[in-house]
């Protein structure tokens, strides 16, 4: 009677394949029968050798509490299927791929595999079902699984499902007592696949060693500008010409390229993402750029040639450019695709293409700089200077001179010659008045009349100067109540506000935590490093009022103090780091005086339907819009709704449907009794 041996695996073209394999290698003395999770499997197995494709089939089969009675069990250990594996040998060097498999474990295994097998010229990436955050790639490699690739692939290599390691393949044939003659004779067929193997990496050495060549013919003649920085970002080395493209006076070795790079470098020189002759903008200048990796596969290498440049604006703006006078940011650099996030840069891509003033309202850290970088580079001043002042950071007589200039023996220390204004300067582009809320009443005055009039007139000058240059303001401070409080010139005000966008705080914007991680290690350093789901899990708990740059500070601060490349729960900050309530200067609680944890917007809307309930009015988010629309607040109903679940998960409100609508729980009822809006 000849043995039995039970095949057990997850899908059935895995199990039709290691069922192909065993039939290959095993004698035709031994039954063998496979089945699949995909397609069920019996209740009953009885068998003399039972095989698992996997550990995770296994402990699958032990929670299905399925009768088995066997001799023996063997668990597969499994890798790469060495048949199509010239297709990988002919990846170009350093292209990025994503490896798709249909566990996380999995896809790593199997990147490791080819690793191994010494094909390391190329970048892997893992992809399976239910990862967060993946490169957009257009090229994947999957061991049987391509209908887990996702949408953004255009070319799939499989190389069909992994097989029964050589370990395992003997581990089975010991259990059934097979001899010696038949051991070699699978010794012969694994080696007769490595050999082919061998020959195809050896190839990819040989490009290897061409790249060398190519490295070194670089740095001997040193015709472009050429640096070369480590992972973490220091430099190791920079010819003159490079010096001379950043305009750096001093030596750059050791230094880190983020101080010598604007952030919006950060991208193309931070990233693991390799080019040849991109065209970039460097210090007003379009530049091409070349970045790969070196053979060590660790030190990054930037050449650049300068000799082909376009320089972009007109000419009476081009000297400013150069200055630096350009806006660093787009909409791509605005990372997030919740629908609120992606609401508010719609917004602002629609006003972007008029020529309105814009005043931007936003908590501390919610990106107000760089969507006013981003309206102006998708404006139709796009080639016209961008100049950004902060308000706040110097005292008003200095304000004023920056902003409008001064003639020659105006006051005191003035400039021989006098000094042109900011606003002179913008002449044709866009200037950003930041924390606009601190500027005082003379200045006002003066703002209103450059947007009534687009004239000017300097500090001691006598005569009108016409000013062609876009407005956008942002602040942190409620205006409307600053304007109720008399703080604030109200005209001003809805002058600034006939282009409004209002940033939303990263609390009410969670499901973007992820993205924003990623890209913020992505700019920190060029090392793989990953973090634990239990991290990110943990960030959703905090209430984040520094913002999305408080998170990239923590992560930043994770970076530094990790140990290894994944960052762990041991690596966040102490938990002090994170602020717990958010000081609201326009509201407090009268009892006791404690600062209250919601902001004033969120106050207001708990005001609007506090009213609405006592007229006995259902509150439903069109109407709420309409009234906070007349207070000051321009929310859409999809905005409201979103602050509304973040009310109803703080137990301020409940919300049904029909006529009851929104209403008021105690909480939030005690809120609005106990608050006054000064």
């Amino acid at each position: 009677m000849s043995k039995k041996i039970v095949l057990i695996a997850g899908s059935v073209n895995t199990k039709n394949f290691l069922l192909g394999q065993l039939k290959e290698f095993i004698l035709d003395e031994f039954f063998i029968e496979a089945y699949s999770q995909e397609e069920g499997i019996q209740p009953n197995i009885k068998c003399d050798l039972l095989i698992f494709s996997s550990q995770e089939m296994k402990d699958e089969l032990e929670e299905m509490k399925i009768a088995v009675e066997c001799s023996d069990i063997v668990v597969c250990e499994r890798s790469i299927n060495f048949d199509f594996i010239d297709q990988v040998a002919n990846i170009p060097v350093n292209e990025e791929v994503l490896l798709v498999n249909d566990e996380k474990e999995t896809a790593y295994s199997s990147i490791n595999d080819l690793i191994e097998l010494g094909l390391s010229h190329i970048k892997y990436y893992p992809y399976y079902p239910g990862i967060g955050n993946y490169k957009k790639l257009k090229t994947a490699i999957t061991p049987g699984e391509p209908d887990k690739v996702p949408g953004c692939v255009t070319k799939i290599i499989d190389l069909g499902p992994r097989i029964i390691n050589i370990n395992s393949m003997y581990v089975i044939m010991d259990k059934i007592n097979l001899d010696h003659k038949d051991a070699t004779f699978i010794t012969k067929k694994y080696m007769k696949k490595i050999i082919n193997v061998s020959k195809r990496v050896s190839a990819i050495n040989n490009n290897v060693n061409a790249l060398n060549g190519y490295l070194n013919n670089i740095i001997h003649n040193l015709v472009n500008g050429i640096l070369i920085y480590d992972e973490d970002g220091f430099i190791k080395y920079s010819n003159e010409k490079m010096k001379m493209i950043f305009s750096a006076n001093k030596e750059l070795i050791n230094k880190n390229i983020r101080n010598i790079i604007d952030r919006d470098l950060y991208p193309y020189f931070l990233s693991s993402e390799t080019f040849e002759n991109k065209k970039i903008n460097i210090m007003g200048v379009t530049t091409k750029v070349s970045k790969f990796i070196a053979p060590n596969g660790k030190d990054i290498v930037v050449t650049t040639d300068r000799d082909e440049k376009e320089k972009s604006g007109k000419n009476h703006n081009q000297n400013l450019l150069l200055k630096g006078h350009v806006a660093k940011y787009d909409f791509e650099n605005i990372i997030g695709n919740g629908k609120l996030i992606a609401e508010t840069k719609q917004t602002a891509l629609k006003l972007s293409r008029s020529d309105l003033s814009v005043l931007i309202e936003g908590e501390s850290g919610t990106g107000k700089e760089l969507f006013a970088s981003a309206i102006h580079k998708n404006s139709k001043r796009k080639n016209g200077p961008y100049l950004a002042i902060n308000c706040s950071a110097l005292p008003d007589e200095l304000i004023e001179s920056e902003l409008f200039g001064y003639e020659e023996g105006s006051f005191t220390g003035a400039k021989k010659g006098g000094k042109i204004g900011l606003f002179e300067l913008a002449d044709g582009g866009t200037i950003f008045l930041d924390e606009i809320g601190d500027v005082s009443p003379k200045v006002q005055t003066k703002l209103l009349r450059v947007l009534q009039e687009k004239e000017i007139m300097p500090i001691g000058g006598t005569s009108i100067r016409k000013v062609d240059a876009r407005i956008i303001a942002a602040t942190n401070k409620n205006l409307r109540n600053m304007v109720l409080e008399k703080e604030f010139r109200a005209d001003l005000y809805y002058r600034l506000k006939i282009g409004y966008l209002y940033l939303p705080p990263l609390r009410e914007r969670l499901c973007d935590i992820n993205g924003l991680v990623s890209y913020f290690i992505k700019m920190e350093t060029a090392a793989d490093i990953k973090i634990s789901k239990k991290v990110t899990d943990e960030f959703m708990k905090y209430k984040w009022f520094g913002n999305v740059r408080e998170l990239e500070s923590t992560i930043k601060y994770m970076i530094a103090v990790r140990m290894g490349n994944v960052l762990e729960m041991s690596d966040l900050p102490d938990r002090k780091f994170f602020e717990e309530t958010i000081k609201v200067t326009s509201v407090y609680c009268e009892k006791n005086e404690e600062q209250c944890s919601l902001s004033s917007e969120s106050i207001k809307i708990l005001n609007c339907i506090y009213n609405m309930q006592i007229q006995n009015i259902a509150a439903g988010r069109e109407k709420i819009s309409i009234d906070l629309k007349e207070c000051g607040y321009n929310l859409t109903s999809s905005q409201v709704r979103t602050r509304l679940c973040y009310l109803e998960n703080q137990g301020y409100i409940t919300k049904s449907r029909g006529r009851q609508g929104t209403a008021l729980t105690d909480k939030g009822i005690n809120v609005v009794k106990n608050i006054n809006f000064r």
